[in-house]
């Protein structure tokens, strides 16, 4: 693998910006004694990250999956649902069915700036793959990067499968052509080291278990 694939593979250890949620804010005034400013200081909390809907889905759980008629960016191994063999592979066709959503995000890792990004929700395209009982997303890039996401991480948060950055779609070079995207706002515990490397980018493959 060249040079430049490996640069861009790999997670760096970086600082993500993210904004204190509301509700912390409350739970924290219920602790002790609010001030005279209490109420202003909940009212000027940052919001979360705002997730907008795009496109609905037209591929639901519980349908069946064609086989990919485009070049394969994701495939998906230990689910339910297979369409080639015993695995679900995903063109970006397939995953454009699967809905898009959007938010900003602090990209430090990578791009090192904010950015807007789409893609399907993870907890969607888990329900279609059948993850069932699965509790670990074994996921592997393109440059042999590994990481173990929880599959608990698509529920707490709206963790995303990105295909598009700025509203253009992911090539290798650009981190592509899929990759994993937290908010970096209303979540103050994705800033460390462990939601770090989950951050895979140059996403190619999952592996339920």
């Amino acid at each position: 693998m060249d040079d430049l694939t490996t640069r861009l593979s790999r997670p760096a250890r970086a600082t993500v910006r993210v904004a204190a949620p509301l509700v912390l804010l409350l739970a924290l005034g219920s602790a002790c004694s609010p001030g005279p400013d209490a109420s202003s200081s909940a009212a000027d909390a940052p919001p979360v990250a705002e997730v907008t809907t795009l496109t609905p889905a037209t591929l639901e759980p519980g349908d069946e999956v064609p086989a990919p008629t485009g070049p394969v960016v994701l495939t998906i191994r230990g689910g339910s649902v297979h369409n080639v063999g015993d695995r679900l592979e995903l063109d970006r066709a397939l995953l454009d069915r699967l809905g898009s959503v959007s938010y900003e995000a602090d990209d430090d890792q990578a791009t090192g700036g904010r950015r807007t990004f789409s893609g399907p929700l993870v907890a969607t395209l888990l329900e279609v793959a059948g993850a069932g009982d699965a509790t670990i997303m074994a996921t592997h890039a393109i440059n042999d990067y590994t990481a173990d996401v929880p599959v608990s991480d698509a529920s707490a948060y709206p963790l995303m499968l990105a295909t598009r950055t700025d509203g253009e779609p992911m090539d290798v070079a650009g981190y592509g052509p899929t990759r994993f995207v937290y908010p970096t706002e209303g979540a103050p515990e994705l800033d460390s080291p462990e939601y770090d490397a989950r951050w895979v980018w140059q996403l190619d493959r999952i592996t339920l278990r």
